[in-house]
């Protein structure tokens, strides 16, 4: 084998043409080549609406109210659930998610690498007003709340088993407080109404989860979250400094993907 080698060279040296057999093959570079597939993954849009009911609660009160040129103390602290009551609200969503190709019929659902995307919503919340009173016996009635808010955020979906799906979903925005008022009754006092929040736009971010059952055109879901809502600015006249609204959520509602 050597010496064919060098009697190769020494051919190739004089100009001669070698044998087909013993011609040496020139080195190439063989780099591969990751294939893109473009059935890998799909972009799919899921639009749903859901209705809910939430439940409040933090401190809403943490100082006093001015009335009438009277500063009147609230003895003890009144917490968001003492002067509202359970509300309800609803979810306008859409959403924008990267899934994976359709399971091989031997493969698991629970196997199917996960959808991940990003979603945008928009949200409104009403919360009734309702009567509450401190140790000294005055009297706080304000007026019904109505919480507009925004998302954009982060949202994970996957399949269960079967036509069972579930989603998690984590997000940031606003929320809108309008000008609220209330109404103060102080023992043998009179019966004024002052501002309670002033209109205020603040933070908010949420976190929720929901199971869905897939219907062929749509989805059912059902699940439950909770939102963080920075405080009010205070009214005016009014020196209450109230705390985080926090919201517990438990939502119904249906969804269409395209």
């Amino acid at each position: 084998m050597i010496l064919s080698v060098l009697l190769a060279l020494l051919l190739s040296a004089d100009g001669a043409e070698l044998p087909r057999g013993m011609q040496l093959d020139e080195p190439r570079l063989s780099v591969p080549v990751a294939e893109f597939q473009a059935d890998s993954f799909h972009v799919g849009v899921t639009l749903a609406a859901q209705g809910r009911v939430s439940l409040p609660f933090g401190s809403a009160d943490r100082g006093s109210i001015l009335v009438s040129g009277n500063t009147i103390a609230i003895v003890n602290r009144l917490d968001y659930h003492d002067i509202f009551n359970v509300g309800w609200g609803f979810t306008l969503e859409g959403d924008v998610m990267w899934q994976p190709p359709p399971p091989h019929a031997d493969e698991p659902l629970w196997a199917r690498p996960v959808e991940m995307g990003g979603y945008v919503a928009f949200e409104c919340d009403w919360f009734k007003g309702s009567a509450a009173d401190d140790s000294s016996g005055t009297r706080i009635r304000p007026d019904d709340l109505q919480l507009p808010s925004v998302f954009v955020g982060f949202k994970a979906a996957g399949a269960v088993r079967d036509a069972l799906f579930g989603d998690v979903r984590v997000g940031l925005g606003a929320a809108h407080f309008r000008s609220l008022k209330a109404r103060y009754q102080v023992p043998g006092g009179p019966d004024t109404k002052q501002e309670l929040f002033a209109d205020t736009w603040t933070f908010a971010m949420e976190a929720r989860f929901h199971f869905g059952w897939d219907l062929g055109f749509g989805a059912i879901v059902f699940g439950m979250g909770g939102r963080l809502i920075a405080p009010p600015d205070r009214g005016a006249g009014s020196t209450l400094d109230p705390d985080i609204l926090w919201t517990l959520d438990f939502e119904l509602g249906l969804q269409i993907g395209f």
